[in-house]
């Protein structure tokens, strides 16, 4: 153990998740929350805290994505003070193992790839990933193994958080999936409206998908949310909340030299 150790710093909005990994077994993970005002040493502070509280070896390798650009030169910075070595970051000049059908493949977020290089890997393809975090996205990889891109669309906690904010009666609720969808309280509405709502969206954007593709295809879900959501979906999503980090994985061992 401990020469062929991999960590994978996954920078979102709202949180970024770290994992490692020893000859290609997750041996723990971790998240905080995003701060933008995050520093490479308090960077670098955080990875040494998820290590201790793991009892795992220090890595010798690392890759990361980031959807935060402000952070991306941040958590570099720390993951090369800890590795010794410039992090491998998921972007344009970096092999996915898949062709990527977007106009502008740049414009993909590096956590979508990620996602879809795991889902294909650990439930073939074709397959859609619906991505259940500060965006809801979902992401199309074809029977061709071509990443086609997608959908994004506010998620979860930012509906919630938005109603509370415009609407002076309607505080913030906590979430969790409702029990029936006629809420006979504010709180249970509110919960039924965004949970239920969220779900037949997704539901409505799979069979979408599928219509355009004319096939079905296998259905993964990750993020902070996605249990919430999958819960009431009408479809059957295999959760993974360690799918972007797997993909991290994926990509970093198709990239070894």
């Amino acid at each position: 153990m401990g020469n062929s150790t991999l960590l994978a710093v996954n920078v979102g909005n709202s949180e970024t998740a770290m994992g490692l990994f020893d000859d290609g077994e997750l041996l723990g993970q971790f998240a905080i929350a995003t701060a933008t005002s995050t520093t490479a040493d308090e960077a670098e502070q955080a990875i040494w805290s998820f290590l201790q509280m793991r009892d795992v070896p220090e890595p010798v390798e690392a890759i990361m994505c980031s959807v935060v650009p402000s952070l991306s030169s941040t958590w570099g910075a720390a993951l090369e003070s800890l590795v010794g070595k410039r992090p491998l970051v998921v972007g344009p000049g970096l092999k996915s193992g898949m062709r990527l059908g977007y106009k502008d493949p740049g414009q993909m977020g590096g956590d979508r790839v990620a996602c879809a290089v795991a889902a294909r890997e650990l439930f073939g393809s074709p397959v859609i990933v619906a991505d259940f975090g500060t965006a809801t996205s979902f992401t199309v990889v074809d029977e061709k193994e071509s990443l086609l891109g997608g959908a994004i669309a506010p998620g979860i906690r930012v509906g919630m958080e938005a109603l509370s904010d415009s609407a002076a009666q309607l505080a913030e609720t906590d979430l969790q999936a409702p029990r029936q969808a006629i809420g006979r309280s504010t709180a249970d509405a509110i919960r039924s409206g965004v949970v239920f709502g969220e779900a037949a969206r997704a539901d409505g954007l799979v069979e979408a998908m599928w219509d355009e593709l004319g096939y079905e295809t296998a259905l993964v879900a990750t993020g902070r949310f996605a249990h919430v959501a999958c819960a009431v979906s009408r479809h059957d999503f295999n959760q993974r909340d360690d799918l972007t980090l797997q993909g991290l994985r994926l990509i970093f061992n198709a990239n070894r030299k």
